[in-house]
């Protein structure tokens, strides 16, 4: 016997409000834009990409891209931040968040390149596997903080090796010095065996910096750590990590990190809003 079409169609209708229930509860955000310079790309888990403004939600899985000259910032729903500076590309690849079951919080960011500023929200009260954020090889453990991380890829088929004089307390003189091994490099490369120093008065432009993570604490503290070895830094330290082979160390001035964003993108929440019991701080944005 055949079922009646009204019957049927009540069906369909059923199961598409089922569906699109649960893709709901899938695609639930992890945040919005906040603020933005210009166009903040979007590459989903499907691998469809668009174009966000403020306004938009950001997902579990989503890619953020950033574009030459474009500063962009995601708040995040347990009120975390997130700046990404020009040509900045990253990750949320996981995301949880609810205030009746801390045990399901986690969010796990991945910095593919580029710089972004994180000030933690409500994950970084919680335990140091809460929250993370991974550039190549290395992985930072967000506590209750304000950071700015700089990630510069290593070209491929070049392979760094740090000078022993980075392993000089921060508060002696420094050099870097990469030595390459070419293998097959697809893109070239400059390198010199001159020293670099990393000094105060004259710090090297962004564009000369060597491959690997940088880190600059401006509140409360992170730990830094891969195959090498772990470091913790805190307000007012920078620290490089120039290899997943090689522990990160602590410099002893900016190296020439520059994350200059508009005034308005200075966050007003945050760790030291945490911190303070709730009560909103304010973070100078400016890495001097």
């Amino acid at each position: 016997m055949t079922p009646p079409k009204k019957c049927i169609a009540t069906k369909a209708a059923a199961l598409l409000a089922l569906l699109l229930a649960t893709r709901m509860a899938v695609a639930e955000p992890a945040g919005v834009v906040s603020d933005s310079t210009g166009p903040l790309l979007v590459k989903s888990a499907s691998g469809s990409i668009k174009v966000l403004v403020v306004g938009s939600s950001v997902s579990p899985l989503d890619t953020l891209v950033s574009r030459h000259g474009v500063y962009a910032r995601v708040t995040l729903i347990d009120h975390s931040d997130l700046a990404l500076g020009p040509d900045t590309e990253l990750a949320i690849e996981k995301y949880s968040f609810h205030d009746k079951d801390p045990q399901a919080n986690t969010a796990v960011l991945r910095l593919a390149k580029g710089s972004v500023r994180v000030t933690s929200g409500a994950l970084g009260a919680r335990n140091t596997g809460t929250f993370t954020l991974a550039a190549g090889a290395t992985t930072i453990a967000i506590h209750r903080s304000v950071f700015v991380a700089t990630y510069i890829e290593q070209p491929q088929g070049v392979l760094g090796r740090l000078d022993p004089a980075m392993t000089r307390p921060a508060t002696a003189h420094m050099y870097l010095r990469v030595s390459s091994s070419p293998t097959q490099i697809t893109q070239p490369l400059e390198l010199s065996d001159a020293p670099i120093q990393l000094a105060q008065n004259a710090p090297p432009s962004p564009s000369s910096l060597n491959p690997g993570l940088y880190v600059q604490v401006l509140d409360g503290a992170i730990n830094v750590s891969n195959s090498g070895g772990s470091q913790n830094f805190t307000a007012g330290q920078f620290g490089f990590t120039p290899s997943f082979q090689q522990p990160p160390v602590i410099l002893p001035t900016n190296p020439g990190l520059q994350f200059t964003p508009p005034p308005a993108f200075s966050s007003t929440t945050g760790s030291q809003g945490a911190a303070n019991g709730g009560k909103p701080g304010t973070v100078d944005c400016i890495v001097r």
